[in-house]
């Protein structure tokens, strides 16, 4: 498989690689040295101002004190449900200073959700962000967690409150915090990432895909999402860069705080981007040095639209998910518009094998099997019953529940193992269905199931989204699949919805939509 050798590796004893650079030796010494280096320089920018570095260390040290000042110890967890901002992102190096584990909630979720969360994770205490006072104190009914609002002084602890605190050693395998996957396939669960493993992602961010210390980046996904947190809010604190915090995605709010701060990179799902094209226009963000995406493949009709609208910017597809700590594979540079079906070659640290999907066998060269990967970014566990279960055996591989085949070296996904759909005998990929219906020129956002049927076991179903002011018939996007598509691939049923359900890194949950169309009443030729 293809390789990046924009930087090096080594194995470790126990046969995992990592890159052979200097790096923080976890997440706490990152902020230290990146203070020390960039005191005065901004660091962070959300709606209700600025900070520089040196200013950030001191609300994180406020927020630390006050975590101590509540009892909050060495590997205690701490929740949080905020909106993105400086608030939240120093209450994370807060709770790291102490040696607690953070554990980042979607505030997009209802409250009988978020209780099942703070039952898993049983936190010391919960900090509630403003706005999120009502969602907060629902979810802790119940339990044993002391809530904390979001003082008057806008962050969650005053300067004279707290008590003094020391940091214990932080290993790489000492837990950082508890992620809670998106859900789409069921119920949540709680992976633990460690200090190690965030760090090792933050060197493919910084290193691998190119961003300078000199960069204002744009978070416009949630800090509480892997990509927010571990790809994002990390590497800017790795490399002291400026950081700009949009607290719930708007295209026209994103553009105008591309504008306004200079931003030179960001990450969005393809949807994101779809909308900020839009919002742009023709002026487009001539400043944008690196245009990220992940989330979901890049329809090829949108990566064209961005290289004409966005010509002096690097693309870059980064493809992992939250047991990994976000990224496995990236592709980058000319290679993003070259191989635009791929979501790029294996990291440098990352082994990778694809698996047959009845059988422990890899498959030959071409064929597709199921996504299997080890590396240091891989998490270190789940949280069950007040401690870490590991997530792999001993030989270190978990499977990523991705079909893919590798083609010149690149990977090309395929579809998720259990959206795969079967057809008469035949197995369809929704990912090409997708692709087909994304070339038609008034389809802004598509998504491909199965929905049962009595001959053939299982249908195409294509919900799609209309872009604004044009029309589309479900004939006449079957039509169009008929001329890209082979005939059992083509879609039986075509629903026009005016959103498709996601979750909060911007992935459709299929899920969602099998319940709404499963039923032959819903779902009509």
């Amino acid at each position: 498989m293809r390789s990046h050798p924009v930087v090096g590796t080594r194995e470790s004893p126990d046969g995992l690689l990592r890159y052979d650079v200097e790096v923080p030796l976890n997440l706490v010494d990152m902020l230290d040295d990146t203070v020390r280096r960039h005191a005065d320089s901004r660091a962070f920018v959300d709606g209700d101002g600025d900070v520089t570095w040196s200013e950030f260390a001191e609300i994180v040290e406020a927020t630390a004190r006050g975590l101590a000042g509540h009892g909050v110890r060495a590997g205690d967890r701490v929740a949080v449900v905020a909106g993105n901002g400086i608030p939240l992102t120093a209450a994370y190096w807060a709770i790291w200073k102490v040696g607690a584990i953070a554990v980042p909630l979607n505030h997009r979720l209802t409250s009988d959700d978020l209780a099942r969360q703070l039952e898993a994770a049983s936190p010391r205490l919960l900090l509630v962000g403003r706005g999120k006072e009502e969602l907060g104190r629902a979810a802790a009914v119940g339990s044993e967690s002391t809530v904390v609002l979001q003082e008057d002084d806008e962050f969650f602890f005053s300067s004279s409150d707290g008590a003094g605190y020391s940091t214990p050693p932080l290993g790489e395998f000492t837990p950082a915090a508890i992620l809670f996957t998106s859900g789409t396939t069921g119920r949540a669960k709680g992976v633990v990432i460690s200090h190690g493993n965030a760090v090792q992602n933050s060197v493919t961010c910084t290193s691998v895909i190119g961003r300078r210390s000199d960069d204002t980046e744009l978070i416009m996904v949630p800090q509480f999402n892997v990509t927010g947190l571990c790809s994002q809010t990390i590497p800017i604190v790795h490399l002291g860069m400026t950081g700009v915090l949009l607290d719930g995605f708007s295209a026209d709010r994103a553009v105008d705080l591309a504008r306004t701060h200079g931003v030179t990179s960001t990450v969005g799902a393809p949807t994101m981007w779809w909308r900020i094209l839009e919002s742009a226009g023709a002026e487009g963000l001539p400043g944008l040095r690196l245009a990220l995406y992940g989330g979901a493949p890049m329809p090829t009709a949108l990566l064209d639209r961005m290289t004409t609208a966005l010509g002096s910017a690097t693309f870059g597809n980064g493809y992992g998910m939250t047991e990994t700590c976000s990224m496995v594979t990236y592709l980058g540079g000319e290679d993003a518009v070259r191989h635009s079906e791929s979501v790029g070659a294996p990291l440098p640290i990352t082994q990778m094998r694809l698996l047959d999907l009845s059988s422990p066998d890899e498959v030959e060269s071409g064929q597709v099997g199921e996504v299997t990967v080890r590396g240091p970014q891989v998490a270190i566990g789940y949280w069950v019953n007040g401690d870490v279960s590991p997530l792999t055996g001993s030989d270190g591989w978990v499977r990523t529940g991705d079909v893919a085949r590798v083609i010149d070296g690149f990977v090309v996904l395929a579809d998720r193992v259990k959206d795969v759909i079967k057809r008469g005998g035949e197995s369809i990929f929704s990912i090409e269905v997708e692709e087909a219906l994304y070339q038609h020129p008034a389809i802004l956002e598509a998504a491909v199931i199965g929905v049962p049927d009595d001959v053939y076991g299982e249908r195409v179903l294509a919900a799609v989204v209309v872009k604004p002011g044009a029309e589309a018939e479900a004939g006449d996007i079957q039509a169009f699949c008929r001329s890209r598509l082979a005939p059992f691939k083509v879609p039986s049923f075509v629903e026009v919805v005016d959103e498709l359900p996601r979750n909060a890194g911007g992935k459709v949950v299929k899920a969602r939509l099998k319940e709404m169309f499963s039923s032959s009443r819903s779902a009509r030729p």
